[in-house]
């Protein structure tokens, strides 16, 4: 099936499966009163199911910014405390260094964010 033609198939099923789960009927009953094949409608269900997981997929990798190392001037550091990292998570590539005083909530957006990039 070719891709123009498995959209205008999105678009015509997408509506069929709303009408059944809105109609409160078992979907197999709806298939039957409404003249739908069920494995058919089963199949098109999870085709318009996959096709919304990645475009919300999509959409949340849009939401969370990718960080980007920036290299800090020697001279920077000279005029500031050390830090001494009470916590250091390696994730993939990615290290992160913590102190104890970290909130848990920006513990859990901080490796929410890391395990989003590779």
């Amino acid at each position: 099936m070719d891709k123009i033609t498995h959209e205008m198939r999105l678009i015509q099923w997408t509506p069929i499966i709303r009408d059944c789960h809105s109609s409160g009927m078992t979907i197999r009953s709806w298939c039957s009163e409404n003249n739908v094949n069920v494995n058919q409608f089963h199949y098109w269900q999870r085709r318009i199911r996959g096709e919304v997981y990645e475009s919300l997929k999509t959409t949340e990798l849009q939401r969370h910014p990718k960080f980007v190392q920036l290299p800090v001037p020697v001279d920077s550091l000279r005029n500031t405390t050390a830090f001494k990292a009470d916590m250091i998570i390696h994730i993939e590539n990615n290290l992160l260094e913590l102190s104890n005083t970290v909130s848990e909530e920006l513990l859990s957006k901080v490796l929410r964010v890391m395990s989003d990039v590779k």
